[in-house]
């Protein structure tokens, strides 16, 4: 069996430090084989830079995948060139720095790492992932043995029909982006292990990481505020995918949580 450990959006610079701080002993404790980390705001709801992603791989990361915010600093763009364990959504636009995809070792096993951005209610005229995930699986056929999607999108109904568009393809699929976990972790009839969303790595006791009082303001007036962290204590949100090695098939998923 192989175990991995996928956890959700990672908030800000201060929750990169946290997790450089916690995570190895998190997967020490676990025995984590393969980590998955969403990085796409690191920069605090502004993509991620070159060194938070550079802290997060030495911090316990063995891939980052993106989203929507993935884009917004300029300094991941050489980064997501050069290294294999950076991606950004595979269905951006062509031209676009950076892969969608990764082959990576694990242990004695070779996992596929996808990053995807959902259509609805996201960035205007993306176009629907699973052509191009369905492609890399074909082309890619024979040189990986397991396989993880970050599927990054905002409608639940959207991740669940992906889910099943690609179950039995595909290890594990997992939801990020909209911070809130669910609790719809389950394996699939072909043997995909599923979750909408594992929810998001940052400070608790405001709105999504954020302070209360901006959300609130800026759901009554309509205005925009400049957004400020929350100020409650770190929180680490995510899955861990128990993956037979042998067939690539999910055998359990489980929602987990840790802090400091």
């Amino acid at each position: 069996m192989l175990r991995v450990l996928v956890l959700g959006d990672v908030l800000s610079p201060s929750t990169v430090a946290f997790l450089c701080r916690r995570l190895w002993a998190f997967r020490r404790e676990n025995r984590i084989d393969f980590t998955v980390v969403n990085g796409e705001n690191a920069g605090f709801l502004s993509g991620i830079g070159s060194k938070d992603a550079a802290l997060l791989l030495d911090g316990g990361a063995d891939c980052i995948t993106g989203g929507n915010h993935t884009m917004a600093a300029k300094s991941i763009y050489s980064m997501l060139d050069s290294s294999d364990r950076v991606l950004r959504p595979i269905n951006l636009a062509d031209g676009v720095p950076g892969a969608g995809y990764t082959i990576l070792p694990a242990r004695d096993r070779r996992i596929l790492v996808f990053s995807a951005l959902g259509c609805l209610f996201m960035e205007a005229g993306t176009p629907d992932p699973v052509p191009y995930i369905e492609r890399v699986l074909e082309r890619e056929a024979g040189r990986y043995d397991l396989s993880v999607l970050d599927l990054h999108a905002e409608a639940t109904g959207e991740k669940i029909a992906a889910s099943f568009r690609l179950d039995g393809k595909i290890s594990a699929i997992y939801g990020t982006h909209t911070h809130v976990p669910t609790a719809d972790e389950t394996v699939l009839p072909n043997g995909t292990g599923y979750i909408s969303d594992v929810g998001f790595c940052g400070r608790t006791g405001g709105v999504l990481g954020v302070k209360t009082e901006v959300m609130t303001a800026r759901q009554k007036t309509r205005l925009r505020y400049s957004y400020s962290e929350a100020e409650g204590p770190f929180r680490a949100q995510g899955a861990i995918f128990d993956i037979d090695e042998s067939t690539g098939k999910a055998l359990a998923v489980k929602r987990v949580e840790f802090g400091e």
